[in-house]
């Protein structure tokens, strides 16, 4: 026997809404818990600032290029 989960019904719709319902009460759904940022630091700031450094040359070079075109 195929796991249902798997192979839908044969009319190749899938309808997951009373499963999601079921496994939300389940788990207590309802309110989410409250996210924070939390802080880059280290070396995924630097990370972060060289692709904007590189995004910003790439634009200049692209710039560059269509101005002066093909001559």
């Amino acid at each position: 026997m195929q796991n249902k989960d798997f192979y839908p019904d044969p009319k190749g719709t899938l309808d997951a809404a009373d499963d999601f319902a079921s496994f939300l009460q389940a788990e207590g759904g309802g309110e989410l818990a409250p996210l924070s940022r939390a802080p880059v630091q280290g070396a995924v700031k630097i990370a972060f600032w060289g692709l904007r450094l590189y995004i910003v040359a790439m634009l200049i070079l692209v710039t560059i290029g269509f101005t002066r075109g093909m001559h």
